[in-house]
Formats: structure tokens, sequence, C-alpha cells
């Protein structure tokens, strides 16, 4: 939702100026100032302006569109455990961790490879996707994780070393809408 306070935040995080913002709206400095101090409530199409300018000044950050505080699944733990909350959550993929450390991902097409097996007796680890898992901090911008999203299943999302959240490719595609 689009607060006057929101308005706010998003012109000086974009780095405009009540004026600068005013001449792209194409509206005054002060019709602005009215809006951010709630004053004044725009019409749609103006909001929808505002909206727009930001929208190409300020791209959207990973920590914005993230699923936040992803589950995440422990390496030693079973495939049929993993397999349980991917059902469950109807997730396509879970970060596998050791700790805190991501160390990789299990996806449908990992356990799929490996139904002959027992899924009881076989650890996440032995069957999790290897060659790394793409990582990313919160503040990247969203189009710059889009070309890792055509070669994997998802994009982890880390501030200070810490999995805080997952990019799938289900998540851009909302986000992009």
């Amino acid at each position: 939702m689009i607060t006057p306070e929101s308005i706010h935040r998003m012109r000086r995080e974009a780095g405009l100026t009540q004026s600068e913002l005013a001449i792209e709206v194409g509206v005054s400095q002060s019709y602005i100032a009215r809006i951010e101090n709630g004053t004044l409530d725009p019409k749609l199409s103006i909001a929808n302006k505002i909206i727009q300018v930001f929208n190409t000044r300020s791209p959207q950050r990973c920590g914005d569109v993230m699923t936040a505080n992803p589950i995440t699944i422990d390496a030693r733990k079973s495939v049929s455990a993993a397999f349980q909350i991917m059902r469950q959550r109807s997730f396509s993929q879970l970060p596998v961790v050791r700790g805190e450390r991501i160390v990789g991902i299990v996806t449908e097409r990992d356990i799929v490879r490996n139904l002959q097996h027992d899924m009881d007796k076989l650890s996440v680890q032995a069957i999790m996707s290897s060659g790394g898992v793409p990582t990313v901090d919160e503040t990247t911008p969203v189009d710059a994780i889009i070309p890792l999203l055509e070669s994997y299943q998802a994009v982890v999302i880390q501030n200070q070393g810490r999995v805080t959240g997952i990019i799938s490719r289900s998540d851009l595609l909302r986000a992009k809408r």
C-alpha cells in the first residue's frame, strides 16, 4: 500500500527532491509536498505516475521480492524428510544447510533421479545438486539474478553470511508482473 510515508521514503531512496519528482510527474512541487505530508490524496493517474518514476529510478532489490526465512534442510537428514517437507509445502526445491551455511539445494529432479533407493536411508547430501548454489546479498538488484535463474532453480539470499531468503523462478515472475 502506498502511503505518504512510503512516497517520501521512496523519493529519498531514488535520490530525488520534491521538485525533481514533481517535474517528472508533471505536477508542482507543492503538490508533492502535500501528498507527502498527508494533506492531499492524489488522483490514481498521479499516483501511478509517481510509482512509475520510482520503478524506473529504483530497481527492485532481492530483499524486496524474496521469500523470507526459507525453510531449509540439514544435509544429513534423509531424502524422505526432504520430500515430505517439499510435498507439504508445495516446494520444488529446498536449500540444504550444514549449520547456517548453505551447502547445496535439493530439487524434485534430484529426488526423481534417486527413486530406486531407500529414501529413509539416503541422505540429502548424497543426492543434492552440486556445483554450488548462487547466493547474493539482499541489496542485489533483481535484474542481476535473471541470468542465474535461467540456469538454476533458485537463488539464495544472504545477509552477513546467514540465509535470509530465497528467490525461485515463480517469485521472479510474481515480482515482474
